[in-house]
């Protein structure tokens, strides 16, 4: 299977991606949506939002959450058949560099600056878990595997097609489950945010800061309040600033030096 893997790299990513646009019809079909011909008929508890628990669970039981639950199993499958299980960076960071991940903490907080809508604990547990679960799964799969599968060629081929590779599904995903502007938005944060997470997944050489650091940048939009003017500096330095800055984590062959697959290695650029 790694000979395959080393033969045809490129065929197997574009299948992993297929099979996850597979899993997601799946998702949507296990949970379809039941008009209502009369509302008057609907009890009252209907009309009541969840709270507490409740609330929690119910946002856990979806289709999003289902969708990235199925594409962790099928990475987990595909990293132990590949035998790619130890490389895939759930190992210690080979440099405890921080000023690596401040970019896109940095957006975060700005983010955060027009302040947060949370309408309860219960809500903003809610909140957190459903990003920490996606936020897991994207990684794995992008970052863990299909990274892995393309760094050998080098990471900023790697860095570029993974991101790519990750548009394409959220862009087929959202396409086709709510409106364009939205779907729009969404794909150029994720291939945008790709270049970041990818250059930091090299330099750290371990997945564990990729995803803290696109967990908690996800937390904060996800529970952001954006005026007019935030909004735009927050959509262009999510996007062109998150290309530019995995680029410039990856600007010349002495930097990358300093990255690599996994393993500890010492840092020679600071």
């Amino acid at each position: 299977m790694r000979r395959l893997l080393d033969r045809r790299p490129g065929l197997f990513c574009l299948a992993v991606v297929t099979t996850l646009f597979i899993l997601t019809a799946v998702s949507r079909f296990s949970f379809p949506r039941t008009p209502v011909r009369n509302i008057e008929r609907l009890p009252q508890r209907a009309f009541e939002p969840p709270a507490g628990l409740d609330r929690v669970v119910s946002d856990l039981r979806s289709p999003e959450v289902l969708f990235w639950g199925l594409a962790i199993l099928l990475t987990l499958v595909l990293l132990r058949w590949t035998g790619l299980w130890r490389e895939a960076g759930f190992n210690r960071p080979i440099t405890k560099n921080l000023r690596l991940v401040w970019f896109p903490l940095f957006v975060g907080i700005l983010t955060l600056s027009g302040g947060a809508f949370v309408s309860g604990f219960d809500a903003l547990a809610s909140a957190f878990l459903v990003v920490l679960i996606a936020v897991f799964a994207e990684e794995l799969v992008f970052r863990g595997l299909l990274w892995r599968v393309l760094a050998p060629g080098g990471p900023v081929g790697a860095m570029i097609l993974t991101s790519l590779l990750a548009g394409a599904l959220a862009l087929g995903r959202t396409a086709t489950d709510g409106p364009w502007p939205e779907a729009v938005r969404i794909t150029a944060m994720t291939v945008c945010g790709g270049f970041t997470y990818a250059a930091l997944r090299w330099r750290t050489g371990s997945l564990l800061p990729v995803i803290f650091v696109h967990a908690a940048f996800a937390f904060a939009v996800d529970i952001s309040t954006l005026g007019t003017v935030t909004y735009r500096i927050t959509m262009l330095l999510s996007t062109l600033g998150f290309v530019f800055y995995g680029l410039f984590l990856l600007r010349n062959r002495q930097v990358r030096a300093d990255g690599g697959l996994t393993g500890p290695k010492p840092a020679r650029v600071r």
